[in-house]
This record gives structure tokens, sequence and C-alpha cells, in this order.
């Protein structure tokens, strides 16, 4: 039998119960979401927890980043006087240390890369169901529900910070980085280190969420959404090359 993709009728589910249910009824929320600033909640989740994970996780990418770091250093070591070898390696070691403890610069950061993120998703989310596909929808409407789908990210990030902390390495994997768990720096390590099973059901999700606001079949915006996945993951992956691994998606 065909599925309805009417938004759904009857009383609207708490807070609470709209942030549980997106993860196992999520045809179940997001007919719900029809307040201007129902992101909110989502988001201030998001910031918190990649503020307070951040923390206690930090000082583990630091180490690997750095090992990355000193290895790509030592490549060239050859070709450098001595004195501007150690030069180099005293301007890292700072730089990193510098990076540790908890700065307000990087809580500001955070909520502004997040933000920018979550506009500009919600604005691909638009244009393709506005224009592309010639329907019609409130932009805070379509903001609520990415920022909604934005928390099965949000669960994905916890887990892989949680076995941070618990293997003490950042080296962890909840999808096809399994298949080259090793710590090359290669294109396709940074590739398949971004594909996981929360990515891939993020994006479900907020198709189906965009589905139903939409009153069209949930199928047409996930080809979209898959697709621009797809691009923004190939150039992090080029990018991650040279900047040692310093970049991955967020939980949006």
């Amino acid at each position: 039998m065909r599925p309805s993709r009417k938004c759904p009728q009857g009383k609207s589910p708490g807070v609470l119960a709209k942030i549980f249910k997106v993860f196992y009824q999520p045809s179940g929320v997001f007919g719900f979401l029809t307040k201007r600033t129902e992101w909110l909640i989502p988001f201030i989740l998001m910031i918190l927890f990649a503020n307070v994970l951040g923390y206690f996780i930090q000082p583990i990418l630091i180490q690997d980043r750095a090992k990355i770091i000193y290895a790509q250093i030592e490549k060239y070591k050859d070709q450098m006087p001595q004195e501007r070898y150690e030069q180099v390696m005293n301007d890292m070691q700072q730089q990193l240390e510098e990076e540790k403890g908890f700065k307000i610069t990087s809580f500001l950061f955070i909520l502004i890369f997040l933000f920018v993120l979550l506009v500009l998703i919600t604005v691909i989310c638009l244009v393709t169901g506005n224009f592309a596909f010639g329907g019609k929808a409130n932009f805070w409407i379509v903001m609520n529900v990415v920022a909604y789908a934005g928390l099965i990210g949000l669960l994905g990030d916890i887990v892989r910070d949680l076995l941070t902390l618990t293997k003490g390495t950042s080296y962890v994997y909840t999808g096809l980085g399994l298949l080259k768990p090793v710590e090359d720096s290669s294109f396709w390590y940074y590739f398949f280190k971004q594909i996981d099973v929360f990515s891939i059901w993020r994006i479900i999700t907020a198709s189906i969420g965009l589905g139903i606001i939409y009153k069209m079949k949930p199928a047409k915006f996930a080809y979209v959404l898959f697709s621009v996945w797809i691009i923004v993951i190939l150039v992090l992956a080029v990018v991650n090359i040279f900047a040692a691994g310093s970049f991955s998606l967020f939980y949006i």
C-alpha cells in the first residue's frame, strides 16, 4: 500500500517526544514542526554536545593529528638545514599546545559554523523543493526539518566521540571507514571515513521530513541530498590530504 504523505493530524508531540521520535518515527514529528523557532532546540543540543565532548576528545584529536604532521615534516628533513628542521618542529609543537583546552573563540567558531551550515543546507532544500520541484514551503519550516534530522548526525558523533575516549584514538569508524582503517592520510581513507550509517540515516530522515512538508515523494529529495553529500565529502577528502585530517562533517 502506498504510504500517505499528508501531514499528520492530532495533538502535537512535546519537545522531548519530538527529539526521541525523530529517531524511530520521523513521520510523526515533521508534520508538527510548524513554529518558526523549533530549529533552536536541536541546534542548542548540537552546540552543547560539540563543545562538551569536544573538550574531552580534543587532546586525542591533537595527538593523532600531530603524528600525521610530524610524519610529513620528517619526509622533508633531509632537504632542510638542521636548524630549520628544529625550528619547524618547535613551532609546530607550540601551535599544537596552543590548541589544547577550552577557548571562547572555539565555542564561537562552532556556533557560527553550525548555524551557517544549517542555513546552507536549508537553502539547498528550499531551492530544491520550491523551485526545482515546484512546491511551496516556508524557509523556517524547512530549517526545522533540517535541524531535527541533524539530531541523527549528532547521535553518530556522540557514538564516535565515546569510542574515541574509550580507545584513546580518533581512528574509530561507524561505516565504510572499516574498509580502510589505516592512518595513511590517503584520499580514500578520508573519503571512506565520511561515509557512515548515521550520515545515510540522517539524509533519509531529512528526505522523509521534506517529503511530508512538501507532500511529495521523499525519494525525490533523497536523490538531491545524496548527490550534494557525495560532492561535499569528495571535496573534504581532497582538503584533508593537505590539512592533516582537520576537517570533517558535523552534526547536520
